[in-house]
């Protein structure tokens, strides 16, 4: 494989960059930009098509940038053409084209903290477009094989080919999540789900007294003989799992006093998409979530594992089983999987890890991440289409319909009864599709969402005292915006507008046909609720009146600004009320 960048994919995400700064109004592009027409001068510089639309930007320093644009559809006004533009300045005229420029016109002026972080995302760029180009050519070499992963027999080898035809396709919004900081392409290559590796666990004995453990370890943990080490030590010590990546910097860590390195591996595994989690070869059903020291969407944020979370987690899968125990409406529609193991040492973020245990009764059923819906097939067809042909006989409609109803009876149902709102992006929203039975969801990893106490204690009474067991404080919230915006963001537009604009990309449905069912499913859903009782004025006043969108600002808080300079308290979840409301008109016909 080759280990320089395609120029192709340089190029490629110098637009996916440009467009999230045209998104989020970095530095103001948008807000203090003048669309325009390009002058007479300036018109032999750059191929473009007459009368097109410019985005002049004059207000970043003693330049002047021309950027051709299109008007864009849904969560942003105008997106680029290209990975070039035209610039003016005091000694020079001509094109400048690539991230580096770009990203280098956007910084200037800033203070030496910004410089910082810029300089820093330019390398996540480079990262990014190198680890694109490798997954390129692991995609040329394993996509004839992933033509019919729907036909494999076993449950576990069907999700994890999913999860390996989703690895391939980019986050629709965050334009260098495709870089894993902290890999290179041996990494890449041993331990990315893009390469199906196989790979053994490494281990350390910690003694008992600097491990919490929150339930008996899984039956097929190895023993102390097993991994080289005496079996006597399990009178003192249990055995913690190390991934391989993690494992050769532990000595940068202060090991609980004790601690032994096992010398052999066991256990083989394969990761799934995320990277971290890994199944377990020889028993499929139990996912372990492992540290490792890389990056992903943003240099500041380390794939580590928080204590605390091992027990939010478990708090919303309990919580979330309760409702539906008594919730029929959300009994029929997930199922959650068994969270209830996880470890950590000292408090280590470094030494910690969660066990997943999938339910039983899955051998029927195809699971897949709603990440991997528009995944591409080796024939160019999105891989929804193969689902919708094996699950909904060929009717892309009555897939939609079923879909939007499952997402919207779900979340909305969660957000406006039981005050919940959960961050269940692209790859923890996994849908069970099964033959003759209905479409439901199997909920997993809700560490990260947002509870509103007060309205969880009016529709639970019983449980009103369990929210005060969460232990990141961020997870309470004291109003209902909080919700929505986390439904705006995850939900509406992660799992539902990505989709929609990937269908309507691969030419399956027009956008003013999808954006019209859209509509259709979220007003039928929210008459229903209201017919059994529930206030649904939350979610009229924030998706239905509302003029404006929030749009999760990833660069602004994430990568590019501090938190001070932003006034993020929460670099996940920043937002800007920069989107047009999609859900109240007709897509604009120059939309595209």
């Amino acid at each position: 494989m080759s280990l320089y960048p395609d120029a192709a994919d340089q190029a490629y995400m110098t637009r996916r960059i440009i467009d999230c700064c045209l998104r989020e109004d970095i530095r103001g592009l948008v807000s203090q930009g003048r669309i325009a027409q390009l002058p007479e001068a300036l018109s032999q510089h750059l191929a473009h098509e007459p009368g097109g639309h410019w985005l002049r930007i004059a207000h970043l320093g003693g330049e002047e940038l021309w950027l051709p644009v299109v008007r864009a559809y849904p969560l942003q006004e105008w997106a680029c053409t290209g990975d070039a533009w035209v610039v003016v300045a005091p000694h020079m005229t001509g094109v400048q084209r690539g991230y580096p420029l770009w990203l280098g016109h956007l910084s200037q002026g800033l203070d030496e903290e910004s410089l910082e972080l810029f300089a820093a995302y330019v390398q996540e760029a480079d990262c990014a477009t190198t680890h694109r180009t490798l997954c390129q050519q692991a995609y040329q070499l394993h996509a004839p094989g992933l033509d019919d992963v729907t036909a494999l027999k076993d449950w576990s080898q069907r999700l994890l080919k999913i999860d390996q035809l989703a690895s391939y396709l980019d986050h629709p919004f965050y334009p260098t999540a495709r870089a894993k900081s902290g890999f290179d392409g041996e990494a890449l290559a041993r331990y990315a789900p893009e390469f199906a590796p196989r790979f053994e666990l490494n281990w350390l004995a910690v003694p008992k007294q600097a491990l919490t453990l929150t339930s008996p370890q899984p039956p097929h943990w190895p023993g102390f003989e097993d991994v080289g080490l005496v079996a006597t030590l399990h009178h003192s010590h249990a055995l913690i799992p190390v991934h391989p990546l993690t494992w050769g910097e532990l000595e940068q860590f202060a090991l609980p006093e004790g601690t032994l390195k096992a010398p052999r591996t066991a256990m083989l595994v394969e990761p799934t998409l995320s990277v971290r989690t890994v199944v377990c070869s020889a028993q499929p059903q139990w996912h372990i979530k492992l540290p490792l020291l890389v990056t992903t969407l943003g240099a500041r944020n380390l794939r580590l594992i928080k204590p605390s979370t091992l027990y939010d987690g478990h708090w919303f899968e309990t919580t979330l089983l309760a409702l539906a125990g008594r919730d029929p409406a959300l009994a029929s529609r997930y199922l959650h999987v068994d969270e209830q193991h996880g470890g950590h040492a000292a408090q280590s973020r470094h030494l910690a890890y969660i066990v997943r245990r999938y339910p039983a009764g899955l051998e029927s059923a195809t699971l897949v991440p709603v990440a991997a819906l528009a995944s591409p097939l080796a024939d160019g067809r999105l891989f929804l289409e193969q689902l919708v042909e094996r699950f909904y006989a060929s009717s892309l409609q009555h897939w939609l319909d079923d879909y939007l109803d499952l997402l919207l009876q779900v979340h909305l149902r969660l957000w406006l009864q039981y005050g919940i709102a959960l961050e269940a992006n692209q790859q923890n929203a996994v849908l069970i599709f099964e033959p003759g039975q209905p479409m439901r969801l199997l909920m997993k990893d809700n560490d990260a969402a947002r509870l509103w106490p007060q309205r969880f204690a009016a529709a639970c009474p019983d449980l009103a005292e369990l929210p005060a067991a969460l232990l990141d404080e961020r997870i309470r919230v004291d109003s209902s915006q909080p919700l929505a915006e986390m439904f705006c963001t995850i939900t509406l537009q992660l799992n539902i507008v990505a989709i929609v604009q990937a269908i309507a990309a691969a030419g399956l449905a027009t956008q003013a046909s999808l954006y019209g069912t859209l509509r259709e499913r979220l007003t039928g859903c929210l008459q229903q609720l209201e017919a059994e009782g529930i206030n649904c004025d939350d979610a009229r006043r924030w998706l239905l009146d509302s003029p404006r969108l929030p749009v999760k600002y990833l660069l602004s808080a994430g990568s590019l600004f501090s938190k001070a300079h932003s006034g993020a308290s929460d670099i996940n979840k920043f937002y800007g009320y920069s989107a047009a409301n999609f859900l109240l008109g007709e897509v604009p016909c120059s939309a595209v």
